[in-house]
């Protein structure tokens, strides 16, 4: 019996509620927690990955660092683990500089188990050095197949990881992907210098996963009769925020319950839709490929997709998510006859060049009024629609590339959607301070936005009302009145602007210099996600093999027989039975003539004696057929 092993299993009822380990991670946490070997482990989406680096974090002695690509996923990881009383905290971009050294500061006196913060924060030398200095248990490189060029997200960044190991060397490293084909497992193991590691890799296959592509004239009408005959919840993926919308608003009105969730909706509304969904309060969440992060909920029947996702990698995570109870459930993707066209069609004309790079880069600096030389590390929220508009930019070619500059390190993007207010001020501070003093809680707000806001006589400034409510133990209503009642007298201007991007600078502007420092790693990703399409759309258009052999074949696993679950495999099974229909038949009219031996029947048949002989032992078994003496067959006539 291990003894790290039962901690292990304590731990995880303790805060998991389960008694035992699934698949491969009892021996990916003994690898971390008893042998302290560096790990590489590869498991499939709903495989239980962040188990494997959690509880190893809360049973080695320190702090448990982690390196995530994405702030909406360090944020959702953070909050996850603060539900289950495990002490952690998320060191995003938009952290002011005081409150950064704060955090380090509780980090060494041991006030937190876990540290997520992305590759861009961690090698920050004040970051570094200061984490060089504290006892560090385990470092998780989460989403590792971010660091090869060959992943589904590639970030420079991620590169730069590799000086980790001569910081920290005598750390144990894990590093976890839910989908590396062998080059980016490769990659992963090279640049991360991963020496004498364990190696986990789950199996790609998921038995019960029915996949099937069905192309259609009519999505809706397909949609509505999958749904109808499928019971059970539902993940229905669309590409736009405007079709959640409108199947959301379809599906309601044919009778199923439905609602929507994508990346544009504010935090309150995206969580009371989802809880809905995860409670089946609702059987359907129509969404954006935002919908992804946390999801546990074991028991979705069908994840439908109405288009074409852009890589393999994408689409199987995606896919992954019906069916984690190990029951019947189905993963199936809709298109239309011209479907593969418009998807070419459309990438050619969203993709952007470097110079597009360039110019939405420039007129970014110019709305937000980002001087040269300057912005690193300053924090933006933006209309995007609006931006879009008045530099008359395709809004489908300017998201992509600002996901292209968040992926090479230019900028941090996060989607959310929230009001930003700003202030101009319209009087001198004596004035304002006589003003503001008519009332105690007219007096206490003002007094704080004096003390967090210490140019405002000089400029328009950008203000927080949910900070300045927290701070004078006000609700945000009435922070947020007081300000229109300042505004009504002419004391100051009181701006509101909707916000469903915020941007973080975390390079200085420097214009065509500071997309040149990256644009070697930009052309080389939109290679290779054309080759990720180019894969997707053979995928698509493989009618014959196995979908399931095609995926595993992708990631590099090999699956000895047919699924015989895909649509692929139920249509050669029909097209299989339609034939042998054809040769019973055939033969039973030959033998109705005379009686033959199997070597004189087969010589009428361009089939393989295999299949022959099998649909000869069918009709002896059915008594159909029976074999004489003389080894000839004859047909038996039934008395009616």
């Amino acid at each position: 019996m291990n003894p790290n092993i039962e901690i292990a299993k304590k731990v995880l009822k303790k805060y998991w509620g389960y008694d035992t380990f699934r698949s491969q991670q009892e021996q990916i946490i003994n690898s971390l927690i008893t042998h302290k070997k560096d790990t590489l482990v590869l498991m499939p989406t709903g495989g239980g990955k962040s188990l494997c680096y959690q509880i190893p974090g809360i049973i080695n002695e320190g702090l448990c660092i982690v390196v995530s690509p994405l702030v909406a996923l360090i944020e959702d990881q953070v909050e996850h683990l603060k539900e289950k009383g495990i002490k952690a905290k998320g060191l995003t971009g938009h952290i002011p500089f005081s409150e950064l050294i704060d955090i380090l500061d509780a980090c060494e006196y041991g006030k937190y188990t876990f540290l997520y913060l992305s590759p861009e924060r961690l090698l920050q030398d004040v970051v570094l050095d200061r984490l060089q200095k504290m006892k560090i248990g385990l470092i998780a490189i989460d989403e590792a197949h971010c660091i090869s060029e060959w992943g589904n997200d590639f970030r420079p960044k991620y590169l730069e990881l590799q000086c980790l190991k001569e910081h920290f060397p005598n750390t144990p490293f894990v590093a976890l992907t839910a989908t590396a084909p062998s080059k980016v497992k490769n990659d992963i193991i090279s640049i991360l210098k991963l020496k004498e590691f364990n190696s986990y890799q789950s199996s790609y296959l998921r038995k019960n996963l029915s996949y099937g592509i069905y192309t259609t004239e009519d999505i809706h009408y397909l949609l509505k009769k999958i749904l109808t005959k499928q019971q059970g919840c539902s993940i229905i993926y669309v590409p736009t925020r405007a079709q959640t919308l409108a199947w959301t608003t379809y599906l309601n009105e044919e009778g199923f319950s439905a609602l929507p969730y994508h990346g544009g909706m504010d935090g309150t509304t995206k969580k009371k839709n989802f809880d809905a969904w995860k409670d089946n309060k609702v059987r359907i969440i129509i969404a954006t490929n935002a919908f992804g992060m946390g999801i546990d909920k074991a028991d979705v029947r069908t994840v439908i997709h109405t288009y074409i996702p852009l890589s393999i990698e994408s689409y199987f995570q995606e896919a992954g998510r019906a069916g984690r109870d190990g029951k019947q459930a189905y993963a199936l993707l809709l298109q239309t006859p011209n479907a593969i066209h418009n998807l070419k069609d459309k990438k050619n004309n969203t993709t952007p060049d470097i110079d597009y790079i360039k110019k939405v880069y420039r007129k970014l600096s110019t709305y937000l009024q980002i001087a040269y030389g300057e912005g690193q590390e300053q924090y933006f929220p933006i209309d995007f629609v609006v931006f879009c508009e008045r530099y008359q930019l395709s809004k489908a070619k300017t998201y992509k590339t600002l996901k292209m500059l968040n992926n090479h390190g230019i900028l941090s993007l996060i989607e959310k959607h929230n009001i930003q207010w700003s202030i101009t001020m319209e009087v001198g501070s004596n004035h304002f301070s006589h003003q503001i003093s008519s009332n105690s809680t007219s007096q206490k707000i003002g007094q704080q936005l004096l003390r967090d806001y210490t140019g405002i006589f000089s400029s328009k400034t950008k203000i927080d009302l949910s900070k300045i409510a927290s701070k004078t133990a006000v609700s945000q209503n009435i922070v947020k009145n007081q300000f229109d009642q300042w505004a009504h007298k002419g004391l100051i201007i009181f701006e509101e602007q909707n916000c469903d991007l915020e941007i973080e600078f975390l390079v200085p502007r420097e214009d065509d210099i500071t997309i040149n420092s990256v644009s070697k790693h930009i052309k080389s990703s939109i290679q290779h996600q054309k080759r990720r399409i180019e894969a997707t759309i053979q995928y698509i258009t493989n009618t014959i093999d196995c979908r399931q052999q095609q995926l595993l074949k992708y990631f590099g696993e090999t699956l000895e027989k047919p699924c015989n679950n895909c649509s692929n495999c139920i249509k050669q099974q029909k097209k299989r039975t339609s034939k042998n229909q054809e040769i019973t038949v055939k033969m039973i009219s030959i033998l109705e003539k005379t009686s033959l031996t199997s070597r004189v029947l087969f010589e009428h048949f361009t089939e393989s004696e295999e299949q022959l002989i099998a649909i000869l032992q069918q009709l002896l078994a059915q008594k159909k057929i029976a074999i004489q003496p003389d080894n000839t067959y004859q047909l038996v006539f039934q008395n009616d």
